[in-house]
């Protein structure tokens, strides 16, 4: 869409007597219509490239009838004939034939060079060539013919003072674009331009994915008309509406919000100075210990900042931090410090259980923080998620009297949730026979690049049994090289071993099967890497994104086992329709619990199976305990469907 004359209602005028808002767009496609510019000429600068020439002739004819209504109604006679001419109306050839006379000493060196004529022979001889009253007539009609276009110069412009309209964020969207997708664009909800300047903002560069029949080049013909007419409508599309989220880096200044008062994340969120917290009830009065915190908001980045979080846990850390704050704030009107035991019970016992109202604080899931529709909670949390809240803010509030900013901690006399097991295992794990039908539903006998990155993703995460966070951070630089390396590619027959990071007894190593590795070797080598680990950067992910190479999320993983889960399921017979639901149901943690189930079925000792797993306590691991033992995983290769 030409940036000129942009909206297509009002190049697509067919069914219409008369245009609605005239712009300065229309006036500059009229003003090189009388200026003699061909059809031609106007329609590659100011038309549509979806349509044709006639569109734009057709348009022409519109203005003129509604330009000349116009000054019909203001009683401008001279405007009302004048913008009906059409170009050659009012010609210029003989303006350009004066300006070809010379003049008469121009005449003297052309034709008389050596002074040969008298003064009085000359000039007979130069009005002999150029009659006088030719002249005289050419003028006069130049004249004449240079006055009608001031007139009708200034009379469009007349025109132009009176009647041009700039789009404005309260017209209806119906005024400005072509009927069809303002229609598709009010049956999703949006009536205005405002509305529709904040649907790009809230939802991207895609925005136009949720709205029917609206495609990329027509949402690219809106988003340009909008920015064309940015000033009239007060608003600027961002940087972060515009561009591909792959494209901006996590630290991007347009992914930052401005600070602002509401239901906002943490690092947006502007604090009212009386509920800061730099004079709550609760501040800790002791002035024989320092404390260099002087508001909620510096205590809770420096309790985050604490140098033994983990990412994982720091981001848990916030999202509970950031919850409480936001409530105290916006429900109570206090500030986190003046909160006491009993606000702090109903938190638990009450709000997370039913954050109200919903509208404020529930959205969709997966809504990144930088969006304006972002909420804190995507539901009600479940006993055990507030229960862990409650443990996260415990010890909160335990740092912070510890550094001398709150007196005591409210939490303290907040009552645990009651809760079940730790892990519910039960009826979440596979047995052998749908196991090996999973298997065999990604497995191929020519694998593309992403198809055996998922297949060695499912069999990887079965043989060691880690989580989905794990398994996205898996490189090339954790895995450790047997001993013996007797045999190319690292065929040794000492298993290899992965190292995962962690505090205390969540740092492991777990040995790799054999026949993983040399997936983990084909892998390699379909991405253009070398089969050696070794030889590749110690940052090379195990499983990758099959396009650009870098590390899966841990919801990219999670996306990957779901496409394998459901593939499995499409796959499944009549016969088997119960094992159909499972696998539309499962997960990549139900992997995790398959592997457990097996691993204690097959005798391997719980001990072994808590250190692979990386539980903190053997209970955990316990509940995996099954009396009935077949199978065999105890070398890790149950599943592993090595002969391709």
């Amino acid at each position: 869409m030409p940036a000129a004359l942009p909206t297509s209602s009002v190049r697509n005028p067919e069914n219409r007597s008369s245009i609605k808002r005239l712009t300065r767009e229309h006036f500059a496609l009229y003003r090189g219509y009388l200026d003699g510019v061909s059809v031609e000429q106007l329609h590659a600068t100011y038309g549509d490239a979806t349509t044709d020439i006639r569109a734009t002739r057709r348009l022409i004819g519109l203005l003129r009838d509604t330009l000349s209504g116009a000054a019909r109604r203001t009683r401008d006679v001279e405007a009302t004939h004048l913008l009906r001419l059409r170009p050659g109306s009012i010609p210029d050839a003989q303006r350009l034939a004066v300006s070809e006379m010379p003049t008469l000493e121009a005449f003297r060196e052309s034709v008389d060079p050596n002074g040969f004529h008298s003064e009085a022979e000359l000039l007979e001889l130069y009005q002999a060539e150029f009659p006088q009253e030719n002249s005289l007539g050419v003028d006069r009609r130049s004249t004449r013919n240079a006055r009608l276009r001031r007139r009708q110069i200034d009379a469009l412009a007349r025109m132009e003072a009176s009647l041009v309209q700039a789009p404005q964020a309260d017209h209806p969207v119906a005024s400005w674009l072509e009927p069809a997708i303002a229609g598709r664009l009010q049956h999703t909800g949006i009536h205005t331009l405002a509305d529709l300047l904040g649907y790009i903002e809230q939802r991207g560069h895609r925005w136009y994915a949720s709205v029917a029949r609206v495609g990329p080049k027509a949402a690219r013909r809106i988003v340009d008309w909008l920015a064309l007419h940015a000033d009239s409508l007060r608003h600027t599309l961002s940087k972060r509406a515009l561009t591909p989220r792959r494209r901006l880096s996590s630290g991007d200044p347009a992914l930052l919000r401005p600070r602002q008062n509401g239901i906002v994340p943490i690092e947006s969120l502007a604090v009212p100075a009386e509920m800061d917290g730099s004079a709550g009830t609760n501040r800790a009065r002791n002035r024989s210990l320092p404390c260099s915190l002087g508001t909620d908001l510096q205590a809770i980045d420096a309790w985050l900042a604490t140098p033994q979080l983990s990412p994982h846990t720091a981001r848990a850390y916030r999202r509970e931090a950031e919850r409480l704050l936001l409530w105290a704030i916006n429900e109570k009107k206090k500030a986190l410090s003046s909160l006491d035991g009993a606000d702090c019970a109903g938190y638990i016992g009450t709000f997370l259980a039913d954050p109200q109202p919903a509208a404020r604080w529930v959205g969709r899931a997966k809504i990144e923080r930088t969006h304006l529709d972002w909420r804190p909670f995507i539901g009600a949390l479940s006993n055990r998620s507030r229960e862990t809240a409650r443990a996260i803010l415990h010890a909160m509030g335990q740092w912070l009297v510890a550094q001398n900013y709150w007196a005591h901690n409210p939490f303290s006399a907040a009552p645990a949730v009651a809760i079940g097991a730790r892990i519910d295992v039960s009826g979440r794990s596979l047995d052998h026979g749908q196991w090996q039908s999973v298997v065999q539903a990604a497995s191929r006998d020519r694998y593309s690049q992403r198809e055996l990155r998922d297949y060695l993703a499912l069999n990887l995460a079965y043989s060691t049994g880690l989580r989905r966070a794990e398994l996205a951070d898996a490189t090339t630089g954790r895995l450790i090289r047997p001993a013996a390396e007797d045999e190319p590619d690292g065929a040794s027959t000492i298993a290899w071993q992965l190292a995962i990071p962690g505090k205390g007894p969540a740092a492991r190593t777990i040995p790799v099967p054999q026949a993983i590795m040399q997936l983990v070797f084909e892998n390699l080598r379909a991405r253009g890497l070398p089969g050696d680990p070794a030889a590749c950067p110690a940052d090379t992910p195990l499983l990758a994104h099959f396009r650009t190479g870098n590390s899966l999320t841990p919801d990219g993983m999670g996306q990957v086992f779901r496409r394998l889960f459901s593939w499995a399921a499409l796959l499944s017979t009549p016969q088997n329709l119960l094992d159909s639901r499972r696998y539309f149901n499962a997960s990549t943690h139900w992997v995790r619990h398959t592997h457990s189930h097996h691993a204690l079925e097959s005798g391997m000792d719980c001990r072994e199976v808590q250190v692979r797993l990386g539980h903190a306590n053997l209970s955990t691991t316990r509940l995996y305990v099954k009396a009935r033992r077949h199978g065999s995983l105890a070398d890790g290769r149950t599943g592993v469907v090595s002969s391709r």
